[in-house]
């Protein structure tokens, strides 16, 4: 069974980020996150912040129950069926993930409603 730390580095690296940009992200330090992945630091005290940048279910991520991601049974298929579950190739993963929660959301709410301008227009 994968400890926390080896799912940290997992999904980590499944998101293309350094240990510094995951740093960034979660408003610690680089150093805290290497202790996390090799084990010598077993509590984290941003863990819902890490399981937020990195997209996963808090308790997978924590204790390994359950699934590893939010997303439902059909996202799932269809991210499988697409050679790469990124939906822009020429923007860099680590580009997005590098960026603050905050502002993540914000590029997130921007193609949403883009997204939803399209859909309304018909185009």
């Amino acid at each position: 069974m994968e400890t926390f730390g080896e799912r940290l580095r997992k999904t980590r690296l499944q998101r293309g980020l350094s240990q510094a940009q995951l740093a960034h992200a979660c408003g610690l330090s680089q150093s805290a996150i290497s202790s996390y992945e090799n084990g010598s630091r077993q509590s984290p005290k941003k863990l819902l912040n890490l399981a937020q940048t990195l997209q996963v279910d808090i308790y997978w991520l924590s204790r390994g129950e359950g699934g590893a991601g939010p997303a439902s049974n059909a996202v799932q298929t269809a991210m499988r069926e697409h050679e790469s579950p990124w939906p822009f190739p020429s923007i860099e993963p680590r580009m997005f993930w590098s960026l603050t929660r905050k502002d993540r959301q914000t590029v997130e709410s921007a193609v949403s409603a883009l997204i939803d301008n399209l859909l309304a227009s018909g185009t």
